[in-house]
């Protein structure tokens, strides 16, 4: 059976090659799979030398002529292109990331891969899923003023916010070329490396998006949160806010237009990506506090016909109840998980089996995968 073939993008310095893919090859090692994965931004200097004999600086690449380093980004493609086949005939998941945009001396610069998309599939080499990989703003910056090629291009925090809404606009755009329907996920960079494994090889999973208050909570209420999140991850892929959180902006030093940035950034990551892609959305009170944040993506759940769940400890507002129906509301995780496996996996199970035919799909087969 030919492997996934998955197209990666992100901004530089996002995490995708710092933070998750180390950590995703030793996850799919540790189970017997076998990935391949091509990092074109670092292909084009060995290419460069093997093939002109031309050294690039990596420090001054985004200087050299865009004209001749389109021509070599295109020729890595290509080569990428020809040894395709046979990488996804010996591999589980073949991995090619990319980038989409640049921002360079203050000036955005677009790079093309519709080309390069379009010939896979006039070649029958379809890509199973896009995902975007995104980070804190304030530790992407971080690293790039770490590096010489970055440093002296004196970035922003919200160049690096437009940058990554940039770059997942462009990705979802490339599903866009397809008839079909295509997996899009964004996906942040902190995020466990079971999540990508899950979303390819474990697709019966459905897709949870945690929701929790945190601006007025204390560390030991979302520790409680992480506990509840880690047991959702027995039979979910559970995308976490708090593996990208901004962080206590409230208090943060800056001016008001720096925060309210952050905030927006915020509000918008939750509501405009995260919901979007997920199947069910919870919201866990885990203490029964004002929070503008989870009232808002449980009604943006509800709107987007998501299946919305609330976990509230005491007696309940009318509004929660609009939103959702009160077989999915309860008081404690407990009832959810005791829930999850009693009445929502088999019926989960059922709808998978109509959908895709696969009888092999059972119960076990969603709370016994790998963990």
């Amino acid at each position: 059976m030919a492997g996934k073939l998955v197209i990666t993008t992100g901004s530089s310095r996002c995490g995708r090659k710092e933070l998750f893919l180390p950590g995703f090859e030793k996850y799919c090692a540790e189970n017997g799979t076998k990935v391949k994965i091509y990092n074109v931004g670092d292909m084009i200097f060995p290419w460069a030398w093997y093939n002109i004999r031309e050294e690039l600086n990596r420090d001054t690449i985004l200087d050299v002529n865009p004209l001749a380093v389109d021509i070599i980004h295109a020729a890595v493609l290509r080569d990428i292109h020809s040894s395709l086949k046979k990488d996804l005939e010996e591999n589980d998941a073949v991995l090619i990331n990319l980038h989409t945009i640049f921002i360079w001396r203050d000036v955005w610069n677009r790079v093309f891969n519709e080309l390069f998309i379009r010939e896979l599939i006039e070649d029958g080499l379809s890509p199973d899923m896009f995902i975007c990989f995104i980070d804190l703003a304030e530790d992407i910056l971080k690293r790039l003023n770490e590096t010489d090629q970055w440093r002296g291009q004196k970035l922003t925090e919200d160049n690096i916010w437009s940058w990554e809404n940039e770059e997942a606009n462009n990705t979802k755009a490339l599903t866009y070329l397809f008839d079909e329907k295509k997996k899009f996920f964004v996906m942040p960079a902190k995020q466990p490396p079971e999540t990508l494994y899950y979303l390819l090889f474990e697709p019966q999973r459905p897709v949870v998006y945690a929701q929790m208050p945190i601006t007025h909570v204390t560390a030991q209420d979302l520790k409680r949160v992480k506990q509840f999140i880690e047991k959702l991850r027995k039979w979910a892929v559970v995308f976490d806010p708090l593996t990208i959180e901004t962080g206590p902006v409230e208090r943060a030093e800056g001016d008001n237009e720096q925060i309210r940035v952050r905030h927006n950034q915020t509000a918008y990551r939750d509501v405009g990506w995260f919901i979007p892609q997920s199947d069910v959305c919870i919201a866990y009170y885990v203490k029964v506090v004002f929070s503008a944040g989870v009232v808002d993506e449980t009604a943006t759940a509800s709107q987007l016909g998501k299946q919305t769940w609330v976990v509230f400890p005491k007696d309940y507002s009318p509004f929660i109840h609009f939103r959702a129906t009160p077989n999915r509301i309860f008081q404690t995780p407990e009832e959810v998980l005791e829930f999850a496996e009693k009445e929502f996996i088999p019926w989960w199970t059922k709808k998978w089996q109509e959908k895709y035919g696969e009888k092999t799909v059972s119960k076990e087969a969603i709370i016994n995968t790998t963990t």
